[in-house]
């Protein structure tokens, strides 16, 4: 699997409601750690996003039905949608979609189509795509109320509320990531 395609999938993703959010970015900062991309990389990528939605005047979902249509030759996300990617694969790549498409807590029609272009794509079962739903927003309500801790008067109970609700928030994240590991669609 090219990361770079992976990250240029998600930078278009995010650009696919016409604002990157500061969430968004923290986000997609996150994910190119975790796929081991650095800073240039980053840049790179992100100019390239820019690039193709600027001069070849293409969103995300445009670039995905030309990568299904035309298969690895078009080569725009450096992705081929069909070979190499396990459902393990596919399952990580929906997921963080669906996690940046809540960054900014409200997940857009545009960023919806995208995920929904890929799901049917590949295939993804319905239960599993709603359980990804379910866990992106149980993860958003569980930022919301630490934000709301966050304000509350120096305690100990506000220290040990924030401590509970990240306990939650990691324990929701790293569920949904065993699920993935374990999944076959």
């Amino acid at each position: 699997m090219n990361y770079r395609g992976q990250a240029k999938l998600y930078y278009l993703y995010m650009m696919s409601d016409g604002d990157v959010s500061d969430n968004e970015k923290k986000k997609f900062n996150s994910i190119c750690k975790e796929l081991s991309l650095d800073t240039d990389d980053k840049k790179r990528i992100i100019e390239e996003c820019r690039e193709i939605s600027r001069e070849e005047g293409l969103n995300c979902i445009e670039v995905l039905e030309k990568n299904a249509e035309e298969s690895y030759m078009y080569g725009i996300l450096d992705i081929d949608l069909d070979k190499y990617v396990s459902d393990e694969d596919k399952a990580s790549i929906l997921w963080n979609l669906i996690n940046l498409g809540y960054a900014d807590t409200y997940f857009t029609s545009d960023e919806r189509e995208v995920v929904d272009f890929l799901r049917e794509y590949w295939e993804m079962s319905d239960s599993l795509y709603q359980e990804m739903i379910d866990v992106a927003e149980t993860c958003l309500a569980l930022e919301k109320h630490k934000k709301w801790a966050e304000e509350l008067p120096e305690s100990d109970f506000k220290l040990e509320k924030i401590k509970r609700i990240k306990k939650d928030l990691k324990f929701t994240q790293e569920t949904i990531k065993t699920t993935i590991s374990e999944i076959a669609f």
